[in-house]
């Protein structure tokens, strides 16, 4: 991994060891879990266990490119150590419940069908997915989408309405198979309950 590399992704850890006021054995648990799972390090835990070690292996970890820290540069490369120690515990990583996709993925479901509606606005979907919407143009207005693929393997959308005080969520299909099924599967996946989300 190179340096350029792996200070970008060590900078991940680091912006969320900025609210992490002790940076403890149970944050280094809490950070492994969330890379094994995707949430807010997307890259995945082995991208971060590899970074982790090209860090702690540099003379200087916190430089001018890294994101500043309220922490000491001893503090951290402990708990980086300590983090890597939390991955490794967990191998063999398990797979991601879900994982988020880039918007350019959107290009993709051109024959995609709608199948389900969440009655929940963009923002409160993002937060619950721990993701956020991003704008996809449409004539002069800008769609809000989230791409995604879940643990059973399929990849599909959120897409928001561009209507004004409009607050719901359209679940779209991409690949072949039984509607009923995937929104079954979305549901496992990423936790909405039945009652969130209305089959269409």
């Amino acid at each position: 991994m190179t340096e350029d590399a792996w200070r970008g992704t060590l900078n991940q850890i680091l912006y969320l060891a900025n609210h992490a006021h002790e940076l403890s054995d149970e944050d280094a648990a809490a950070f492994a879990e969330r890379m094994i799972q995707h949430d807010f390090f997307p890259d995945g835990p082995a991208v971060y266990r590899a970074a982790i070690d090209a860090a702690l292996g540099d003379p200087v970890l916190l430089g001018p490119e890294a994101v500043p820290q309220p922490h000491a540069e001893p503090a951290v490369r402990e708990f980086l150590g300590r983090l890597a120690a939390a991955l490794d515990a967990r191998k063999p990583w398990a797979a991601p419940r879900y994982v988020m996709l880039d918007v350019s993925q959107w290009e993709t479901f051109g024959q995609a069908k709608a199948i389900a509606r969440i009655d929940w606005s963009t923002v409160r979907v993002g937060n619950f997915l721990r993701s956020m919407f991003r704008g996809v143009p449409v004539g002069e207005r800008s769609l809000p989408v989230l791409v995604f693929r879940i643990g059973s393997g399929e990849t599909l959308a959120l897409i928001g309405s561009t209507e004004p005080g409009v607050h719901n969520v359209t679940l779209l299909q991409r690949d072949p198979g039984d509607p009923a099924a995937v929104i079954d599967h979305f549901r496992e996946y990423t936790g909405f309950s039945e009652q969130d989300v209305t089959p269409l």
